[in-house]
């Protein structure tokens, strides 16, 4: 039995959260023994996680209102942002694992990187396009720090041939990487999608997006390109799921353009899916992203794309036409929309094309990739 321990920051809603949560319950119990170790519990897959492997955490997901709790929390926060990493490293992961994990940029590389644990192997999980996004190298004092972290991994995993390519790009190592599609349960995701959801349309055609409402989605902008259309006297629906830093920005703009009619900022929800399968078109703002999952899952469910040129949109559409892939800019992005919105009948050659290229994406097939990165590492 192979003993592996996977480190993520935190198992609150998120692709990278999802991918580990698939793989631990996916994962070939019978050859891997597997330990996930994150700081809080009471995230949003916690449970999930709980029920499928060993969960080790630290603090206990609470708000201002539990005192105690929360003064406990901001002590093991400070802890976890101050020790030293090698002894941070005996205290959270320990010793004992044939494989560790670091399943993110940033903070978990450089905890595994400085495992007191010299026998095992070490294996850096890579969610971001470095070459657009490079939010990491704030855990570092400078670039050659991160450099010399993932100079210490015995492999580097990718979640796209994009994010892989700017990876050697910035850090070499081309014979420690390895490329990984995020697993997909596309039996769950078009289960999920049966269930019954009243939205009523408000007229023409309805675009859904998802994800985290921050800067990099490009949000923002996407709200903007919304008004000129609807300036423009085009009849749509934006409906945007997700919750984040920039919620309250993004309700003020929507007030104060009069956006309402047509774009509804609906929330984090627990299963999208039903909102995918009732919309005309997928949307990707984002000016960065690694392999947008939202987008994947879109696409199992025969629901077209529009997404902005960013790492893994290329990939997700196999060459196929499942959609639009725009330069990643503003203008590009309001043109895209615009041609499906003055010729909405391209929409059902997308679907077939997504129809197409939904079998790509087998959850088993994926999962025995890693799986075999694990073994090829030993």
């Amino acid at each position: 039995m192979i003993k592996i321990a996977i480190f993520i920051e935190s198992l609150a809603a998120g692709g990278a959260e999802k991918a580990l949560t698939l793989l631990a319950e996916n994962i070939d119990k019978s050859r891997f023994d597997l330990t996930v170790i994150s700081e809080t519990s009471g995230e949003f897959y916690s449970d999930r996680v709980a029920a499928a492997c060993r969960l080790k955490t630290f603090a206990k997901s609470c708000g201002p209102e539990d005192f105690w709790q929360y003064k406990l929390n901001r002590v093991i926060y400070r802890l976890f942002n101050t020790l030293p990493r090698r002894l941070l490293h005996r205290f959270v992961i320990g010793r004992g694992y044939d494989i560790e994990v670091a399943f993110c940029e940033g903070f978990a590389t450089r905890l595994i990187a400085n495992s007191s644990n010299k026998k095992s192997k070490k294996i850096a999980f890579v969610h971001t396009d470095f070459a657009v996004n490079h939010w990491s190298l704030v855990h570092y004092k400078n670039f050659a720090e991160e450099e010399e972290s993932y100079n210490k991994f015995d492999a580097v995993s990718c979640v796209s041939q994009s994010v892989a390519l700017s990876f050697k790009e910035l850090f070499g190592l081309d014979e420690k990487v390895f490329v990984n599609y995020n697993p997909i349960d596309t039996a769950q995701v078009l289960s999920l999608a049966r269930e019954e959801l009243i939205l009523p349309k408000t007229g023409g055609l309805r675009f859904v997006t998802a994800g985290r409402l921050v800067e990099v989605k490009g949000y923002s902008r996407l709200l903007k390109i919304a008004k000129e259309l609807r300036d423009e006297g085009f009849l749509f629906e934006l409906i945007i799921l997700g919750t984040g830093q920039l919620e309250e920005a993004l309700k003020a703009y929507i007030e104060e353009e009069a956006l309402g009619d047509c774009v509804k900022l609906l929330g984090f929800k627990a299963n999208p899916y039903p909102y995918f399968a009732n919309s005309d078109c997928f949307v990707c703002s984002s000016y960065a992203e690694g392999f947008n999952t939202a987008l994947a899952e879109s696409l199992i469910l025969g629901i077209p794309i529009i997404s902005t040129d960013c790492a893994g949109a290329a990939e997700a559409f196999g060459g196929l036409e499942c959609g639009i892939i725009c330069p990643n800019n503003d203008k590009a992005l309001k043109e895209a929309l615009k041609s499906v919105l003055e010729k909405p009948d391209r929409l059902e050659v997308f679907k077939k094309a997504c129809r197409q290229r939904s079998g790509f994406f087998d959850l088993n097939n994926n999962i025995k990739k890693i799986e075999d990165m694990f073994l090829r590492v030993l």
